[in-house]
């Protein structure tokens, strides 16, 4: 929790690329971010990307460019399923080394 009590906020501005959130207030400024920018990834066996965008689980290929393919959607089940929001997405993502012939990922 962050707190100006004493502070008047005169200015508000977000950026237009980015997930960040700006505040002019009479002793200076503040810039919140509001989501990660980087999303989870894992790198799988032949130089495939394995990556968290939205609420789907997608592969890139490095060999084939360009292509990003669905594996699969994810959703959330019990007490935070109803939290979804802002840094709801998930932080980690781990890819299964020790069995390379199922691709097994952790989310």
């Amino acid at each position: 929790t962050f707190r100006r009590d004493g502070d008047r906020f005169w200015i508000l501005a977000a950026h237009r690329n980015q997930n960040l959130l700006a505040a002019g207030h009479d002793s200076g400024m503040i810039v919140f971010k509001l989501e990660r920018e980087r999303p989870a990834s894992a790198l799988g066996p032949t130089n495939k990307l394995y990556y968290i965008r939205g609420r789907e689980l997608f592969c890139h290929d490095h060999a084939r460019p360009g292509l990003d393919v669905p594996i699969a959607s994810l959703r959330r089940v019990g007490q935070q399923a109803q939290t979804d929001g802002i840094g709801s997405s998930p932080r980690h993502l781990s890819y299964n080394t020790h069995n390379p012939t199922q691709g097994n990922v952790l989310v």
